[in-house]
């Protein structure tokens, strides 16, 4: 019984010892999210990585699934992938948006060819910012069409922040649109 009480303590010692070396040097924080914290935060510090597997969702017509959403803050620098349905010559009928909800408009996507099988499922891909210099804080796949779709399988979409803006008004911005936040 002691032995168990002794290795205890010491288990405890170590993590005290740990959390005061931490603290000590403000080191970072790691997330499971991949989110860095510090703890003096800015708004342009931090990374986020989210991956949204979507095979066998249904999109109804003229609605969007919401991916991601960094209100109040805007993305500075990003990334999106994207492997959708694909037809014959490469073009995808659903649309990657971003904006600042509920204004979003499709990005600028790139065809992977070598990762793309034509006529099934094709990989995309998107920097943020835009080259139009549109802010981004939310990003959907919308189905523009009058029909449902049904997502096949191995569709994903991939959203990288590199770095986060200051989100001057990005917040404000939905509950003016919205009337509500």
């Amino acid at each position: 019984m002691q032995k168990i009480a002794l290795r205890v303590y010491l288990a405890l010692a170590v993590l005290a010892i740990a959390i005061a070396i931490n603290n000590n040097n403000n080191s970072p924080i790691l997330y499971a999210k991949g989110q860095e914290m510090k703890k003096e935060f800015t708004s342009s510090q931090g990374q986020d990585s989210i991956t949204v597997l979507l095979d066998g969702k249904t999109i109804p017509s003229k609605s969007f699934i919401h991916l991601y959403d960094s209100t109040p803050s805007i993305i500075s620098v990003g990334h999106v992938a994207a492997h959708l349905p694909c037809d014959a010559g490469g073009n995808t009928t659903v649309k990657v948006v971003g904006g600042i909800a509920p204004d979003v408009s499709p990005l600028n996507l790139t065809r992977v060819d070598e990762l793309s099988v034509l006529g099934t499922v094709c990989m995309y891909h998107a920097d943020i910012p835009q080259q139009n210099g549109t802010a981004i804080t939310d990003v959907a796949l919308l189905n523009p069409t009058e029909q449902s779709i049904t997502l096949p399988d191995t569709t994903t979409v991939v959203i990288h922040v590199s770095e986060f803006g200051a989100g001057a008004g990005a917040g404000a911005e939905h509950v003016a649109k919205n009337g509500k936040s």
